[in-house]
């Protein structure tokens, strides 16, 4: 179970304490204290559920203890691309600028919901777990990020069509 969830946990937290040696931390604590409690627990959920809904809980508790306020992106987590000329890198550049600005102009929960959808590939049933909604929240709230998006990346629709007319 560790092997399995263990990167994918390990990136959710960093979404929200932006450190990796903390989001190493708290996912090592929830499988430490997973296992201490092994013969007690009794898991409702699916596990993948329970464990993210974990990690996000003891993130927001860390948050809290320690009053910090964070973005739930972090740029530098951003996958690296080789391109083949500086033209490419700009576009590149300019596409995940806008893109993950976009992301950061949603709303909390919207982008919260946005992401785990989107990059954790969570179903609709678990992420409605995970964030305590029900799955037509989920399900609205996907909408509304994805009209959000659109509008506010409309923009690189027409970028692309001009470079690729020089490629």
């Amino acid at each position: 179970m560790f092997r399995k969830y263990y990167e994918i946990l390990y990136q959710f937290a960093g979404r929200f304490v932006r450190d990796k040696d903390i989001s190493e931390n708290i996912v090592q604590e929830i499988f430490v204290k997973l296992w201490e409690n092994r013969g007690k627990l009794n898991i409702q959920s699916n596990v993948k559920s329970y464990l993210y809904t974990a990690v996000k809980n003891h993130s927001l508790n860390y948050i809290k203890k320690e009053k910090q306020h964070i973005s739930i992106e972090d740029e530098s987590d951003s996958p690296d691309y080789f391109s083949t000329s500086p033209e490419e890198e700009i576009i590149d550049k300019e596409f995940y600028d806008s893109v993950h600005a976009a992301i950061n102009k949603l709303p909390d929960s919207c982008r919260q919901i946005y992401m785990l959808k989107r990059y954790d590939e969570l179903s609709y049933a678990e992420i409605a777990e995970v964030q305590k909604v029900s799955i037509n929240t989920v399900k609205t709230q996907l909408k509304r990020a994805v009209k959000s998006l659109s509008k506010n990346l409309a923009h690189l629709k027409n970028i692309f069509l001009v470079v690729s007319k020089f490629f």
